[in-house]
Formats: structure tokens, C-alpha cells, sequence
């Protein structure tokens, strides 16, 4: 956060970000928003939406943020405390959570004081959404998550159910449905045709129906959880969205939710890069996807991020999370994926090999990179006394690795481009270790970012190999290792 404001209304602390959007300041100030995370969340999900074009299209936005009553009854869109605002008015029980909104399944709704006929442009463009953080325990045939059923011409209901398998958009006299089997998550229904009606869930388009429907719009009010047993932690009413309208939604939306830590699935970061690293690896995580965004963050601030070839943070505690490439996440061998041979264990502090045959090929050949424009590294969580461990690749006669050995007391720390630089001191083997090479004459060895050994010679003799790197370590368990050309 760049900086904070602190305004004063009926006594309620306002925190906000800095250049904050004045609708989201008008949703914080009227919802009595109080947390600096939960300001800052409303207003990106404010600035994300205008920026995709989709603030203008939304009648209701309904984030349930702030944990009451008060807070969650309040319409993003136009806050103020009216029915003609549309903020939601809450009936039989409902209770409030940092979740959201918890319907009891008999008597609880919010009433959304919207009426289609009279709210929306068109039958055949509008939308309806819903974030469950929850399945079912008895849904009933009346349940409604969002919306009404009038009669045979006047639907506008979404209904979301796990335990009776059923996902389904009723709108005018037609509609989709699709099987569903887990009610927590992003539902949206779109229209934006009278022959396309389709079913979103969590950016996946799970049902489309291209029959022609007609029929008029409600003139009942639109309830939101009539009926239900779920927690909702997100709702909007508006005009319909296109596959790529939301796309740009549910990115919107799970943003929110993942600042605010509730997220159901992936959680979406502010990097493109990060994101696609977490999106291939399946990280759902909140804390693991912050912190490869702030990796991803922190290296392109300080201008290495173009430098990198080959990033693994062995996140995820497993083979499948830790073999993916964070600089270029596809599952391929030119993106440098790694490939785990022999025996290896996966846990959430990191990968360990077996000792004798365990390793993983990157896929990586140093001689695609400078032999004097090179470096490499990896972050060590425990001493290991016995051979060499590395990472690089090894020819006849010459070779790019790392390596490390802790015996009798002494650690020796080598940098091998044909001729080594290495030091022997009394330190464990345990931290980040790096060997960078800017020169013909210059071998640098790092341990926690402090020059251990700056070797200098008035040439060295180097053969690059062309055979393809691997990362073959005696029984270490790392938790960070990297492959790239050097930060000079």
C-alpha cells in the first residue's frame, strides 16, 4: 500500500488506499468499512470491473464484505439505504459472517428489492451470480440461490445444488441445466441472446442451450438464498455477460475473494506470470499464492526477472507442484520442466532425493546460454556429509555445476566452469547458495547473499557442455533452485 487516509464519519474509522475510486469510497464509507485490506479489496474489484467494461452492465453488486448485517446488506453499485438502491433487506434468520451471508434453509432470504420488469433492458440480456462457499446438507425442490420463478414465461432463477446433482438457469420459458455435484464455487447465469443461454462455473462454461426461448421479464422482487443452506460471499444482478465478459468477471471476483482469504479454488494474484505458474501447478493455497507473487514481484522490481531461464520454488509439497518451471509454467521440456527419476520425496518444505538415484532433469543444455554469462543456485534446508551435490550439467573435460559437501566439520562450496572456485569453511550447509559467472576470469560463489568466494584468474579454461542439466543432490532436501543467466 502506497499510503493510507484516515477520514472520520459517525465516529467509524474509513481506511482506504491511496487514490481510491470514489465509488468504492462510497460502498466503504456507507458499509462503515473499517480494515484496510477489506477497502483495498473493494477497490480494486471497483477499478477491475470498469477497467473490463463491466461496472456499467451490473444494476446490483452485493460483496458481502465487513462481516453484519449492516455491512453485507449494502449494493456496491449505488449504496445508498433505499430500496430503490436495491440494498438487500434480510428475512428468517439469515446470520453474518467474514464468510458472508449464512441462509438457515427454511425461513432466512435476502430480498433484493429488484424487479426485472422494471430494472433490466431486456429479457434476452441479462445475468444473475452467485459465490457459495459452501454444498448442501437437504436442498428441496424451492430452493432459490438468486432470482424467481413466476410462471411458465417469467422465469429468472438460478438454482445450485450438490447432493440433487443439479446446476440450472430458468429464464423466460426456457433455460439449461448441467449435473453438479459441489455447490461451492462461482456460478453465473448469462443471457445475451434469445437463443444463448448459458451456465459459468468458476470460469469454466459448463451448459450452453441455442434453442430459441421467449417469454417477459419478473415482476416479482429477486431473493437471494430463498430456501438455501449455503454461505454466499458474492451476488449481482445485470445485464448479460459474453464468454469473454465472464472470463473477465469471475477474474474480478476471485481476486476479491482472494484478498479476502475465502477464495473456493485457485486463488487469483495481481502478476500474469505468477498466476500462470499457480494455475498450472493447482496451487489453492492463499499463503503459497502470495508468496510466488511476491517473488514473481520482487524479481521483476529489481530487474532480473528477464534474466531468469529456469525458476523452481517447489511449492506444493508434491512431484506434480514442484516440477514446474515458475519463469514459463507448460508442461513441456523446451519450458524446462523437471522430470523426477529415481527416488525423490515431496513434502511441503521442499523436494529431497534418495541419495543414489534420484534427480531431475531440467531439460536445460548450458550451452544454449554464455559460458561467461551464466549462474546457478539452490536453497539448501539440510547438511548432508558424502559427495558432491549439484546442479548443472558435466562433459568430459569440463563443465556448469554448483556443488556442495559438508564432512568432518568443513563445508566445500564449488563453482565449476573447467576450473573451480571453491571455499571450505565450518558453516552447515543450509541456505541459498549461488555461483555466477560474468567474466573469463570471474567465478563468484554466494552463501545468503554474501560473497564467499570471488575468484579471480587471468583466464580460465571452460568448456560449456551441451548435455542437458540436471539437479542431482545426495539425499538434500532444497526448497528453491534456479538456473540463469547472472545479475551482474
Amino acid at each position: 500500500m502506497a499510503q493510507t487516509k484516515v477520514g472520520w464519519r459517525a465516529y467509524v474509522v474509513t481506511q482506504v488506499v491511496n487514490a481510491v475510486d470514489a465509488d468504492a469510497q462510497a460502498f466503504i464509507t456507507a458499509a462503515g468499512i473499517t480494515n484496510l485490506t477489506q477497502a483495498s479489496a473493494i477497490n480494486t474489484l471497483v477499478n477491475d470491473l470498469k477497467t473490463y467494461g463491466l461496472w456499467t452492465k451490473m444494476k446490483a453488486l452485493y460483496p458481502m464484505v465487513g462481516g453484519t448485517a449492516t455491512s453485507h446488506k449494502f449494493n456496491l453499485k449505488d449504496p445508498r439505504d433505499l430500496d430503490a438502491a436495491f440494498r438487500l433487506v434480510f428475512y428468517g434468520g439469515m446470520t453474518h459472517t467474514s464468510l458472508g451471508m449464512v441462509s438457515n434453509y427454511t425461513t432466512s432470504y435476502a430480498d433484493t428489492r429488484l424487479t426485472p420488469s422494471t430494472s433490466l433492458s431486456s429479457l434476452f440480456s441479462q445475468h444473475v451470480s452467485v459465490y457459495s462457499q459452501t454444498s448442501d446438507a437437504s436442498p428441496v425442490n424451492t430452493t432459490n440461490s438468486i432470482g424467481e420463478w413466476q410462471d411458465s414465461t417469467k422465469a429468472m432463477l438460478m438454482k445450485i445444488r450438490s447432493l440433487s446433482n443439479v446446476f440450472s438457469w430458468e429464464v423466460g420459458n426456457g433455460g439449461t441445466s448441467v449435473s453438479n455435484t459441489d455447490a461451492k464455487g462461482f456460478y453465473l447465469g448469462s443471457v445475451v441472446a434469445n437463443n444463448s443461454v448459458k451456465l459459468y462455473k468458476n470460469n469454466t462454461n459448463v451448459a450452453t442451450n441455442t434453442a430459441t426461448f421467449s417469454g417477459s421479464l419478473p415482476t416479482q422482487i429477486q431473493p437471494i438464498g430463498k430456501n438455501e443452506n449455503k454461505t454466499f460471499s458474492f451476488a449481482s444482478i445485470g445485464d448479460g455477460l459474453t464468454d469473454t465478459e465472464a472470463a473477465n468477471f469471475y477474474n474480478s471476483v476471485q481476486k476479491f475473494q482472494t484478498t479476502l482469504g475465502r477464495q473456493i479454488g485457485s486463488p487469483i494474484v495481481s502478476d500474469t506470470d505468477a498466476q500462470a505458474f499457480l494455475n498450472a501447478a493447482g496451487i489453492t493455497d492463499l499463503g503459497q499464492a502470495n508468496a510466488v507473487n511476491t517473488l514473481v514481484v520482487d524479481l521483476k522490481a529489481a530487474g532480473v526477472w528477464t534474466k531468469m531461464k529456469a525458476l523452481y520454488p517447489f511449492v506444493g509439497g508434491t512431484a506434480t507442484t514442484h516440477k514446474w518451471n515458475l519463469k514459463d509454467p507448460r508442461d513441456l521440456d523446451a519450458a524446462f520442466r523437471l522430470v523426477f527419476n529415481g527416488g525423490w520425496t515431496h513434502t511441503a518444505t521442499g523436494a529431497k532425493p534418495n541419495g543414489t538415484t534420484g534427480y531431475a532433469n531440467t531439460y536445460l543444455a548450458p550451452n544454449a546460454m554464455g559460458q561467461n554469462n551464466i549462474h546457478a543456485s539452490f536453497y539448501s534446508r539440510t547438511d548432508i556429509s558424502g559427495p558432491y551435490w549439484d546442479l548443472g550439467a558435466y562433459n568430459a573435460g569440463g563443465g556448469v555445476v554448483i556443488g556442495l559437501k559438508y564432512q568432518s566439520g568443513s563445508s566445500l562450496v564449488y563453482m565449476n566452469t573447467k576450473s573451480a572456485d571453491s571455499m571450505t569453511d565450518n558453516n552447515p550447509t543450509i541456505g541459498l547458495y549461488m555461483g555466477n559467472r560474468t567474466s573469463s576470469t570471474t567465478n563468484t560463489l554466494f552463501r545468503n547473499g554474501v560473497i564467499i568466494v570471488n575468484g579471480t584468474k587471468s583466464s580460465f579454461t571452460q568448456r560449456i557442455p551441451s548435455g542437458i542439466s540436471s539437479i542431482r543432490f545426495s539425499a538434500i532436501a532444497i526448497d528453491f533452485a534456479q538456473y540463469r543467466s547472472p545479475e551482474p
